[in-house]
């Protein structure tokens, strides 16, 4: 993820790093993501959800993935493709990634669509509840043998109190069928916090 944020004087720009596994049939996955200043690793077991809390807080906060539909509802992946299934579709044409050949195409999802979708991965740590949503553009990239997500990626821009930021997410998916073996900490569980991190607001 990249984020560029200007109030008209002042400017700043943030990078996140990361990779995560998703183990469907275990109802398990792990996601762990980098800053320049640290590093924080999220779980989801069944039908919890654990968020790590950033310095100066320790544990993890916790909340429940809904049981009123599928459990892969909740992943990454499936996050992405609900946006494109709720918005207007264009194709893009061809792009080589790594080497191989992919199909792109686009879609231009509404607030609300963005905001409903963004709701159901709370555990992501992602919240738009703070800007005001102006634009917003989805892109997949699509092995045409697999017919599987090679990539995706969402650009948001955002306003608020005369700032504006403008946010690009990138996700790649690899390894499909691989096993994927996702062991949680004891510590994890260790009383976590109910109403979220401490300090997140």
């Amino acid at each position: 993820m990249h984020v560029t944020a200007s109030d008209g004087e002042n400017s700043r720009t943030a990078r996140v790093d990361g990779n995560g596994v998703v183990n469907v049939s275990a109802k398990r996955m792990r996601a762990t993501t980098r800053t320049r200043e640290q590093t924080v690793t999220s779980y989801v077991d069944g039908d919890r959800a654990y968020r790590g809390c950033q310095e100066p807080w320790d544990g993890y906060a916790v909340e429940n993935v809904s049981r009123s539909e599928p459990w892969a509802t909740a992943t990454p992946l499936h996050r992405q493709l609900t946006l494109l299934e709720r918005s207007n579709v264009y194709w893009e044409g061809n792009e080589t990634i790594d080497g191989n050949r992919t199909v792109r195409i686009s879609a231009a999802p509404s607030t609300e669509t963005i905001q409903s979708v963004m709701d159901r991965g709370r555990a992501s740590g992602v919240n738009l509840n703070r800007g005001s949503l102006e634009n917003a553009t989805v892109r997949l990239w699509i092995d045409p043998d697999t017919d599987r997500p090679v990539k995706s990626e969402l650009r948001l821009q955002l306003s608020q109190r005369g700032a504006t930021a403008t946010a690009t997410v990138a996700l790649f998916y690899t390894d499909y069928g691989e096993p994927a073996q996702i062991t949680i900490p004891p510590k994890v569980y260790d009383d976590p916090y109910e109403l979220g991190c401490p300090g997140a607001g």
